[in-house]
């Protein structure tokens, strides 16, 4: 019985079985492995190498052409050399490199490989091969972005900090002193509002303390004081990191909005000298005209001609009505608009009660709350003063009561606003024509009307009169 040919062929079985399992595992962690016969010049691959290069399994190496695979330059001749100092200086190797594979992509590949010798003279060269493409995109992308974050903390022009809970300095980007001219680590271990201005901090410390995790808010322009003692103003957000362990703290990004706020308060404090002047010139302007409308009066009582005198007071009227005009922009500090459906409601308040008659009548206000520049608010009101002053002189004459409705409202046509007075009155003569009139009230309307670049009728019948008025707003002549 040869026992020594027994143990041998079992020991062949045992590294049979141990090659199979080391062929699995490497096959499980995509591992290729490749073998050259230095003696006989042959190249072998493994399938997963194969795969690996972006070959399939019919593929035959040979050494030129996967030393062709390398991208040429760097990689190329790295592999090269590291190829020849293993088989002529006994130098295994471990590599990185890039190829350009059997599909024609760019790929990272480990390649290792260690050289067999015998009697000084290398026989076999073999190792292992290795995709590592999504790990070095990985590092490349870690490292771009580390180059860009280093970039923007040292180049900047904002200032990036981080408070622990208790709003201390726990990092500080070197860009502090391209904002405040002080050196990050001046910073460390202080209290951000020993910095901050008295009478911003309650309001910044709210905004630090109710600032939920992971949230983010704006903060608004608040001063911080600078390395000569100075106040800056600064604007920018903070963020909740305080549960992410690579931050663990607030982040705060800063910066400079010093002439762009000092810009902003000019301004302010220029339209605030603006709007003074403006309401002292409305005031003026009231007062001059209660003065003319005072002279009028006078002339008035010293006047025995009833149509003069109807004439005066319709002229009285008209000057109140641009004064109440003036007066309520003086009141209001609104020199850009009117609220035109509550100035019409006042007006005609002050009609009624400057005329004394018989008749009772009642006013029903339907007005829409409407915006209009004085521009068209001034020549509105001075319709509606001819209109509803006509309603109470002639519509109602001999009766014991009467009703007159003041709509405005905004119609289906954008920005177009429509204003209709009506009255229950005796309506209006048949032959009355207001192209034709020589009535200085209805000469006033179509003058008016034009300036508004408006359009106007008047309806009538024995139910009464009908006024409608329609103009764009904001459409100025």
């Amino acid at each position: 019985m040869n026992v020594e040919g027994a143990g041998s062929k079992v020991d062949d079985k045992e590294m049979q079985k141990k090659l199979l399992l080391l062929d699995k595992a490497y096959k499980l962690a995509r591992i290729g492995t490749w073998e050259y016969d230095m003696i006989n010049e042959k190249l072998h691959w493994s399938d997963m190498t194969k795969e690996i290069h972006g070959f399939g399994p019919d593929y035959q190496p040979d050494v030129e052409s996967t030393v062709e695979l390398f991208k040429e330059g760097y990689h190329r001749d790295t592999f090269a050399k590291a190829a020849n100092d293993a088989i002529e200086k006994e130098i295994p190797f471990d590599v990185e490199l890039k190829i350009i594979s059997g599909r024609g992509d760019e790929r990272w590949i480990r390649a290792t490989g260690e050289p067999e010798y015998k009697n000084d003279v290398c026989i076999r060269f073999y190792g292992i091969s290795q995709n590592v493409t999504s790990r070095r995109q990985a590092e490349e992308e870690i490292e771009l972005n580390d180059r860009r974050f280093k970039a923007m903390m040292e180049h900047g022009m904002d200032m990036i900090a981080i408070l622990d809970e208790e709003a201390n300095y726990t990092f500080v980007s070197p860009t502090s002193v391209n904002v405040l001219n002080i050196p990050p680590e001046e910073f460390l271990g202080k209290n951000a509002f020993d910095f901050i201005h008295e009478d911003d901090k309650e309001r910044l410390y709210k905004q630090f303390a109710e600032l939920p995790e992971e949230q983010s808010i704006q903060l608004t322009p608040f001063r911080f004081l600078d390395a000569d003692g100075k106040w800056r103003w600064l604007e920018g957000t903070i963020t909740n990191l305080i549960d992410d362990p690579a931050v663990k703290g607030y982040v705060i990004n800063s910066r400079d909005v010093t002439e762009r706020q000092i810009r902003q308060e000019e301004i302010i404090d220029s339209l605030k000298e603006k709007e003074t002047l403006l309401a002292e010139i409305h005031h003026r302007v009231k007062n001059n005209l209660s003065v003319l409308t005072g002279l009028l009066q006078l002339q008035a009582a010293s006047e025995n001609n009833e149509e003069v005198l109807d004439r005066l007071f319709d002229s009285v009227a008209r000057i109140q009505t641009m004064a109440s005009i003036h007066e309520q922009l003086y009141q209001n500090n609104n020199f850009a608009s009117i609220e035109l459906g509550e100035r019409l409601r006042l007006l005609v308040l002050n009609i009624q009660k400057s005329f004394r008659t018989e008749t009772e009548v009642e006013l029903d206000f339907q007005c829409e709350a409407v915006e209009v520049s004085i521009g068209q608010a001034l020549p509105c009101s001075l319709i509606t003063n001819e209109v509803i002053t006509n309603i109470f002189k002639h519509a109602f004459t001999g009766n014991k009561e009467g009703k007159v409705k003041i709509q405005l409202s905004e119609t289906n046509t954008k920005d177009v606003v429509k204003l209709v007075i009506s009255d229950n009155g005796k309506g209006l003569p048949k032959e009355f024509d207001p192209g034709k009139s020589d009535s200085l009230g209805l000469t006033l309307i179509d003058m008016l009307a034009k300036q508004l670049l408006a359009e106007y009728k008047f309806d009538s019948d024995e139910k009464g009169t009908v006024f409608n008025l329609t103009f764009k707003v904001d459409q100025r002549p």
